[in-house]
């Protein structure tokens, strides 16, 4: 059970990614996103991660690798978007 509500936590957090990830992708502009924001949250998912891998936790693991695969995203596109508005 405790298994179920943490893949459940992971999936609902990773699902809150997408119209983020969608929204900078299809309008081209990451302009309102903090990059510092963006490099914690990315830097947290990674600590959560490693974690994971120590404490064997299957949702830890898979919920903090989607969501820094997620973040990378959208630090990428911030930074490649700013270089376009140029």
């Amino acid at each position: 059970m405790i298994i179920i509500i943490g893949l459940l936590a992971g999936t609902l957090s990773i699902i809150a990614y997408i119209p983020q990830v969608w929204k900078t992708y299809t309008t081209k502009s990451a302009k309102d996103l903090s990059m510092k924001w963006l490099v914690l949250t990315l830097t947290s998912a990674i600590l959560w991660f490693t974690y994971g891998i120590l404490s064997n936790s299957l949702p830890l693991i898979i919920t903090s690798a989607f969501t820094a695969t997620m973040n990378s995203s959208l630090v990428i596109m911030k930074i490649k978007y700013k270089k376009l508005s140029k």
